[in-house]
């Protein structure tokens, strides 16, 4: 498929992966039995460069460890720098899953992703962090892929 964001190897800078997870919401209510957090209101979750923003985040926990967590918002939003001195990618969807054990986003709902001013739609964007792969398709009867590609700047002689 389409690479539409050329990173060397990895798509966030190696050091992210190791820094903690923060979140920060208006609420929070955790539950032991069903393992799992769902916080509300204002929503904020940082590691590392990576940073997401949502109206409600649900955390989901296997053994004893963060697994994925759910974020929907209106839209939810992402942004994460993919190698010092590259652009910010940024993306958006009613629903971002951030799947911890795959190293992947996955984006639904009028789902977006941008790098300078290239953009990647549709209503479903799989990016997987590891191996700067973007896989995208339409929900049934939903909306076709669509890509803009901005030509490379040519420098003058």
């Amino acid at each position: 498929m389409l690479l539409l964001l050329a990173a060397g190897g990895a798509l966030a800078l190696p050091e992210d992966r190791d820094a903690p997870v923060e979140i920060e919401s208006d609420q929070a209510d955790i539950d032991q039995g069903e393992a799992r957090t769902i916080f509300t209101g204002h929503v904020r979750v940082t590691q590392g460069t990576f940073t997401l923003w949502a109206d409600r985040l649900v955390v989901q926990y296997r053994n004893g460890e963060p697994y994925e967590i759910t974020a929907t918002g209106n839209p939810a939003r992402f942004r994460e720098l993919p190698e010092k001195g590259k652009d910010w990618v940024k993306g958006s969807g009613q629903r971002i899953l951030y799947r911890f054990h795959a190293d992947d986003v996955v984006l639904t709902g009028n789902a977006e992703l941008q790098q300078n001013a290239d953009s990647f739609r549709s209503d479903r964007i799989v990016y997987d962090r590891k191996t700067a792969r973007l896989k995208a398709g339409k929900a049934v009867g939903g909306k076709r892929v669509h890509v803009i590609l901005q030509p490379a700047k040519k420098e003058n002689p």
